[in-house]
């Protein structure tokens, strides 16, 4: 039979899209049952030996795949390999790696603590990067701004507990105050300059709506506040971080409906 002369289609940037989420989706979830085991193996003495070799396996395997990412990247960049929309490019390999290389670090040098904090990041991160990939870019902001909120929110209320801690309390403020002062002024540049880039007079890479500029003055200054009553009033802890998060849902839901 002779061969078609149709080539193939090339993929679109939403099918390229959805290829990325799922992939992220996917390897949170490869990630996370992973930990699993390794706990599983880390926390009886028959096996410990065996879940070590297991971290250390993971650990190389990391690192060749930075040694691999390095390499993509170098020839993406010199143009002997193309990158657009593919799901295997340098960039995405040398991130996983990383992120591979610092858990597994992580876990052989503090044991399983971080395992139950990896539990959660592998599955906020792919939220995020739902996030990052299907809403306005604002509410991306907006996301990150809550979820930073509640993270300090929560590191206040456990050094608080601890007497030899208590400085981290107003570290994590002082972390919330610094944060919330940054976005502020780069928010009032951006208006300032109506949403381009003043160099090469282009329109700036997130396209803020109308009454974006209100929502990421606003949410800043929300979750400082959260965090300084936190500290100041440590009984009312899960009160803020109901707050912090009804103001998530109500901002999604918002931002949900704008889709439609």
């Amino acid at each position: 039979m002779a061969k078609s002369n149709v080539g193939k289609k090339p993929i679109s940037e939403e099918e390229y899209t959805t290829n990325k989420v799922l992939t992220v989706f996917s390897v949170c979830l490869l990630g996370v049952l992973v930990l699993m085991v390794l706990q599983r193996l880390l926390d009886y003495g028959n096996t410990w030996r065996t879940g070590i070799l297991v971290c250390r396996i993971l650990l190389g395997i990391g690192v060749l795949g930075v040694i691999c990412g390095v390499a993509l990247l170098v020839r993406e960049g010199s143009g002997k390999r193309a990158a657009a929309r593919r799901i295997l490019c340098g960039r995405n390999v040398l991130i996983a790696s990383i992120v591979l290389v610092l858990a597994m670090s992580a876990i052989l040098y503090m044991g399983i603590g971080p395992i139950k904090l990896l539990y959660v990041v592998l599955p906020v991160l792919a939220v995020y990067y739902l996030v990052y990939h299907s809403y306005a870019r604002e509410f991306f902001i907006i996301a990150v701004d809550t979820g930073v909120g509640v993270a300090l929110m929560w590191l206040v209320h456990r050094a608080v507990d601890s007497a030899s801690n208590a400085w981290m309390s107003y570290a994590a403020l002082g972390a919330a105050v610094v944060l919330t002062v940054v976005q502020l002024v780069c928010v009032a540049a951006l208006r300032g300059k109506n949403g381009k880039d003043a160099g090469k007079g282009k329109k700036a890479s997130m396209q803020f709506s109308r009454n974006a500029y209100t929502m990421l003055t606003v949410t800043p200054v929300l979750m400082a506040v959260l965090v300084a009553a936190v500290l100041f009033a440590p009984t009312y802890m899960l009160i803020a971080m109901g707050v912090a998060a009804a103001y998530l849902f109500i901002t999604a839901v918002y931002y949900t409906v704008k889709l439609m």
